[in-house]
């Protein structure tokens, strides 16, 4: 039998397939990018207020306000697209 765990099973196949995972963060930079635009509530809703830290949503809504951090998180999530079509052209280009 196979002793992998779940996780050895995806890192295996991502390490066999890097346009698939490049194909992945791709996916996530544009559903995050697409959460920015049309200000998804389960991504900037539920804000806590006494987190101020940058690292996460939650912080950088408390110290920029709404609006600036759905520019500020759509930009770095469209650079996030952009690494994954790098990785996939890359891929590709073996």
């Amino acid at each position: 039998m196979n002793d992998l765990s779940i996780f050895d099973k995806i890192q295996q196949f991502l390490s066999n397939n890097p346009t698939a995972f490049g194909a992945l963060i791709a996916l996530m930079g544009l559903l995050l990018f697409l959460g920015s635009v049309f200000d998804w509530n389960w991504i900037f809703g539920d804000v806590s207020r006494v987190t101020y830290s940058v690292r996460k949503i939650d912080g950088l809504i408390n110290l920029f306000g709404r609006k600036t951090a759905r520019i500020i998180f759509g930009t770095v999530s469209f650079f996030v697209f952009l690494a994954g079509l790098l990785v996939i052209w890359l891929s590709w280009e073996k």
